[in-house]
């Protein structure tokens, strides 16, 4: 049987809507199977195709505020629908007019809806930055694959795979700060490991907000509203390898409110990666792991482990930031009412990352705390993750030990003392 590759118009560009377009039967009183896509993207009279390209750009455009013609109503749209095969007899005369062939059509890739306030600042774009891939330049979609609810469709041999997508507007926005000014945004589906990146651009200045993605990730088809108050983003922090880094203020230092994710210092000489146990164990030069020797699991959340020898160099923050003294800990801890209570007050909340019970934990200071276990000295085996979270001070005692804090799962409190330079723990860098 021939079927022809047929284009088909929309009469009506609404939810629900008639398709004008000329296609022919096969063999009389036949079962006959129906695929579609939008965009059309073959030529008419072209052989059969059931393996179609598939694109999700990362540079993004929306006309003006509030507008989201950019997703599927004009030439060059961002929407790619797929839909259900439907199955239908042919009449037993081919060169009559069969019935309706009514087609359910399903999204391929999930909206992000930011509504944004702010206060007369100017809005010229907006990033987000995962873990994950977010947009592709190239792909193919098989679109004989039945659909299954909130579950993606595969797409085969992606290219140009990028884990960020920006949208710019043609005409920038003034934020106001009662009435959102709306963007969309249209990424792939799927899980995004730790917080996503939220940029805010200025047209010359980027800032930034961290924000957890949805549990059990970003699903196809939906919708998501992004609610981002402009005054809570924060200059960004980057290190030589490129990762951002958002802040926070507590009293009068200010934090990055993320674990340290370099693998080289800041003169970008390269840091050793040490997987073996035994290196790690007898390593008395600075070194770094990440839990489990698997990045791409830990690296987004939890940041890397560092050996004590890799803080001593004083080379490990980014340009104008340090690892904090114990003194400065202590500053901390003692602005968010001392040792008792200060853990709840910098742990995130929830059991997301932090096993049950997660005791006294409020987040409050917004430093989000979390659980990034550690490396043992003596052994170089991994453990403790989701159970302590474990950061390195700078400051050494006469016995070459350097001091560091703990929080735990199961208490509010926050511990500290000197400990051998070769285990492996998380860095909170502080601004000089």
């Amino acid at each position: 049987t021939v079927i022809l590759n047929a284009p088909f118009t929309v009469d009506h560009p609404t939810a629900s809507s008639t398709f004008s377009g000329t296609m022919y039967w096969g063999a009389a009183s036949t079962s006959h199977t129906f695929y579609a896509y939008y965009p059309y993207a073959g030529s008419a009279g072209s052989p059969a195709a059931t393996i179609v390209p598939v694109s999700l750009a990362t540079a993004q455009t929306q006309s003006i505020k509030n507008n989201s013609d950019h997703i599927g109503a004009q030439t060059g749209a961002l929407d790619f629908m797929v839909a259900t095969p439907v199955t239908v007899t042919s009449p037993a005369n081919t060169n009559a007019v069969g019935s309706d062939v009514n087609l359910s059509y399903n999204h391929l890739f999930t909206i992000l809806e930011f509504q944004i306030k702010g206060t007369g600042t100017t809005l010229s774009a907006v990033k987000l930055s995962g873990s994950n891939t977010l947009a592709f330049s190239s792909g193919t979609i098989d679109i004989t694959q039945a659909p299954v609810t909130d579950v993606a469709y595969t797409i085969a041999s992606k290219t140009g795979t990028a884990t960020q997508a920006v949208v710019t507007l043609t005409t920038p926005a003034t934020l106001d700060a009662t009435i959102a000014t709306t963007v969309y945004m249209v990424i792939n589906p799927g899980t995004q490991t730790g917080n996503c990146l939220i940029g805010l651009s200025d047209g010359t200045n980027w800032t930034y907000i961290s924000k957890a993605a949805p549990n059990g990730g970003f699903l196809r088809g939906k919708k998501y509203v992004v609610s981002v108050d402009a005054a809570t983003a924060t200059d960004p922090v980057i290190d030589v390898d490129g990762n951002i880094y958002t802040t926070v203020t507590i009293g009068t230092q200010v934090w990055m409110a993320e674990n340290l994710k370099t693998t080289k210092y800041n003169d970008n000489s390269a840091i050793l990666n040490v997987t073996d146990n035994t290196t790690w164990a007898g390593r008395t030069e600075g070194a770094y792991c990440w839990y489990s020797n698997d990045e791409t699991t830990y690296k987004p959340t939890y940041g890397a482990l560092y050996n004590g020898y890799a803080v001593n160099t004083t080379k490990l923050c980014p340009t104008g930031w340090h690892v904090p003294t114990n003194t400065e800990w202590t500053t901390l801890t003692t602005d968010l009412g001392g040792l008792d209570v200060a853990g709840g007050k910098l742990k995130e909340t929830g059991t997301t990352h932090w096993l049950s019970p997660n005791t006294g934990a409020t987040n409050t200071s917004g430093f989000t705390a979390l659980p990034g276990g550690s490396r043992d000295y003596s052994s170089g085996t991994f453990d403790y993750i989701g159970r302590y979270g474990n950061w390195w001070s700078s400051t050494m005692n006469k016995s070459q030990q350097i001091y560091y804090r703990t929080m735990y799962n199961n208490a509010s409190d926050v511990d500290g003392s000197p400990i051998s330079k070769t285990y492996g723990f998380s860095v909170r860098c502080l601004k000089n």
